[in-house]
């Protein structure tokens, strides 16, 4: 119950910090500018602590959902070192291409595709795995993550690797997708709640 309870609140703390810098950094646009940006801010400790707490809360997750479905929800646990990877590892600014980026902004890169990428997939085979002691609802829920996925994948299609612009409206969909793995988060551990 505590591990439910701590990725509930892990993840609240994620959108609170993600929302304050909004404010606290008003210079990266959101409509284009990734949130991965801020962490090159002027408040970019913030960044970091969001990506951590953003880590806390698949892992807690993780852990909330081993009674009910074992070895099935592992791969929360790894999507959750690609946000802590990132709470360490700055993004280069999205207007660099990718023949320009560097290393420290590829292995950004890396560890945020673990965790947009890995995200829905993870939710869903928990999801199965939970199956049989939680019901199907967090199975079935994991079609909100795909759905933010696919939303910020075909955003990002026009950018092919030459560095974003305001033209490319690619960071209203990367925060649509961090609400939207947040709220399958938000529907694991209130199974775990009710459960218990």
């Amino acid at each position: 119950m505590f591990a439910a309870v701590t990725a509930l609140v892990a993840g609240g703390v994620t959108v609170a910090l993600v929302a304050a810098l909004h404010v606290l950094e008003p210079e990266y646009d959101p409509s284009w500018r990734m949130i991965s940006e801020y962490s090159l801010g002027r408040y970019g400790w913030v960044m970091r602590l969001a990506f951590a707490t953003m880590a806390i809360s698949p892992a807690a997750t993780c852990v909330a959902l081993w009674p009910f479905g074992g070895a099935w929800t592992l791969c929360l646990a790894v999507v959750a070192l690609g946000a802590l990877g990132a709470a360490f590892i700055d993004a280069d600014p999205i207007t660099t291409a990718r023949a320009h980026a560097t290393s420290v902004g590829r292995a950004h890169t890396v560890l945020g595709t673990v965790l947009l990428a890995g995200f829905p997939p993870a939710a869903l085979i928990a999801g199965i795995g939970v199956a049989p002691s939680l019901g199907w609802l967090p199975a079935t829920a994991s079609v909100v993550p795909f759905a933010g996925l696919v939303w910020f994948v075909r955003a990002a299609a026009p950018a092919r690797g030459q560095g974003g612009s305001p033209q490319i409206r690619i960071g209203w969909p990367d925060r649509i997708c961090l609400l939207a793995y947040l709220a399958w988060v938000v529907v694991a551990a209130m199974g775990v709640l009710r459960a218990a």
